[in-house]
């Protein structure tokens, strides 16, 4: 690459499926790098596999970055100077480059059927052996290709490789070396014309001058066939990062089936896009000042490859079994199970509830709306009593993981009647101390009028001592008098919300 040359990344998804984390994680690393050093990022689909490739995929893909604010600078829907960037659109280049390695003796057609193929890769499995194709269409005459091509024979195209060492110079994991007897001649363009995965990537990063391959460390075993090709059509090597893999919390490599799901999911769990983008940079990198919270801006103008490690990063959302006796797929489990894979304690969690802290008010409220689609009540007050839900959600921020927690927060806020919601919330206030302690707190409440939470605080204190109580016997009455629930959120935080006046008139009620 050369020292003026504009940095040109790309993230270039096969619409197969959806965006899952390892995906969106490169997604992400090209775009930041990209942002760090003033360049372009490109998304291009890699669409050739026509049976799987579907355009649903593809939206889902799209809009899935789209959330996470990854925007490309040329792409699909953005177009741009190397149009079109669908590789299904873009058959017309690949055969240029295909002419050109026939032509000069570095690829040749192959006649060998799938059976057959099928059956040698069987046979060296047996043996033990890895699979490497034995070369025989490679010495056919220009007489018998032109015959069997006028028959009609299905054909691909194969790359010549030749014996010896292939070297790849890579930021991240070193200096890495293959043996090309290892690798084979292999598939350039399948028999259906349209061109393989190794071959299409290498004539569109030439084509979209792309300076540097940043992605998954799972890709090192295809770049040596890349790096081949690159030199037989006399093309500059872009610059190679592969990051590391990333792992579940049993130390096994994340998949659909061990806790990997659609970027979407955590959208739709309540995850700000800010927090998941933040979570993702920390998978593989690390900043220089150590500093983890940070806004994408932020994460722009620190990120660099150096800083990348070779060893997995640990995805620790989900819980996961450390013996892998268990697969699961989060998108099919139940509420209740899905609560129960959730690790509580990752640091997503962590960051989630920061980016909730510091998010503005306005924002926050409108970010909340969508949650709130089964809470009519909830949605009605907005309207109604603005300034109020704005002073409750700004209160209750603090304590929330996700968007969604928000809900049961508010409905403790807002519940116009009060009943013990479960048999231990009874056992509560039937408890022999417990109205002794309820009638103390609603005569200091009514008498002395608290409306911050440390004044409501004080009052609780007041209220235990003048009934000989402390701890649980003095908190919990209090709290299942004036929610019907033994937990939610913090009493003097909660009483300065409701306000004094319907502090008092929940807990007569239940006296």
């Amino acid at each position: 690459m050369k020292q003026s040359q504009e940095i040109r990344t790309r993230f270039a998804p096969s619409p197969t499926g959806y965006l899952h984390v390892g995906g969106a994680r490169t997604a992400l690393f090209n775009y930041l790098f990209a942002r760090a050093r003033g360049g372009k990022f490109i998304i291009r689909v890699e669409d050739t596999d026509q049976e799987r490739s579907d355009p649903q995929s593809e939206q889902m893909i799209l809009e899935s970055l789209a959330w996470l604010g990854i925007r490309a600078d040329e792409g699909p829907s953005e177009g741009g100077p190397f149009a079109p960037y669908r590789q299904s659109e873009r058959l017309d280049v690949f055969a240029g480059y295909t002419d050109q390695l026939v032509k000069a003796g570095q690829a040749y057609p192959c006649f060998c059927s799938d059976e057959e193929l099928k059956l040698k890769q069987e046979q060296a499995k047996k043996m033990g052996l890895p699979y490497v194709y034995d070369g025989k269409c490679r010495g056919l005459s220009d007489e018998e290709i032109s015959r069997r091509k006028a028959d009609g024979e299905a054909f691909t195209i194969r790359f010549r490789v030749e014996s010896g060492e292939v070297v790849v110079e890579d930021v991240v994991q070193g200096r890495v070396k293959f043996d090309a007897r290892l690798i084979g001649d292999f598939i350039i363009v399948k028999s259906n014309g349209f061109p393989s995965y190794n071959f299409a990537v290498v004539c569109d990063d030439q084509e979209m001058q792309i300076t540097h391959v940043i992605r998954g460390v799972g890709h090192l075993s295809n770049t040596p066939r890349q790096v081949l090709i690159q030199d037989a059509l006399g093309l500059e090597r872009p610059v190679y990062a592969h990051i590391s893999e990333i792992v579940g919390t049993d130390k096994k490599k994340l998949s659909k089936r061990r806790g990997a799901t659609s970027i979407l999911f955590f959208r739709d769990l309540g995850y700000l896009s800010e927090a998941f983008v933040n979570y993702m940079s920390l998978l593989g990198w690390y900043p220089r000042d150590a500093v983890e919270y940070m806004s994408t801006d932020e994460l722009a103008k620190k990120f660099d490859l150096a800083q990348c490690s070779k060893s997995p990063a640990m995805f620790d959302f989900f819980l996961t079994d450390r013996e892998g006796a268990e697969d699961f797929d989060p998108a099919s489990l139940d509420p209740a199970e899905l609560q129960r894979r959730i690790n509580k304690k990752s640091k997503l969690n962590w960051l989630n509830n920061r980016h909730i802290r510091d998010l503005p008010l306005d924002d926050l409220i409108e970010r909340v709306r969508p949650f709130l689609s089964d809470a009519a009540d909830i949605r009605e007050l907005i309207e109604k009593e603005p300034d109020r839900v704005r002073q409750a959600i700004g209160s209750v921020r603090i304590y929330v993981d996700t968007l969604q927690d928000f809900v049961a927060y508010l409905r403790e806020v807002f519940k116009v009647s009060v009943q013990p919601e479960s048999d231990e919330a009874r056992a509560v206030l039937e408890d022999e101390s417990a109205r002794g302690v309820v009638v103390e707190f609603v005569s200091l409440v009514a008498d002395r009028k608290p409306e911050t939470p440390d004044e409501f605080a004080e009052a609780m204190k007041e209220a235990g001592r003048r009934a000989s109580v402390k701890g649980r016997a003095l908190f919990m009455p209090i709290r299942v008098a004036s929610t019907g629930s033994t937990q939610g959120l913090e009493l003097p935080t909660l009483f300065s919300i409701l306000g004094y006046a319907a502090v008092e008139e929940r807990m007569r009620r239940a006296l």
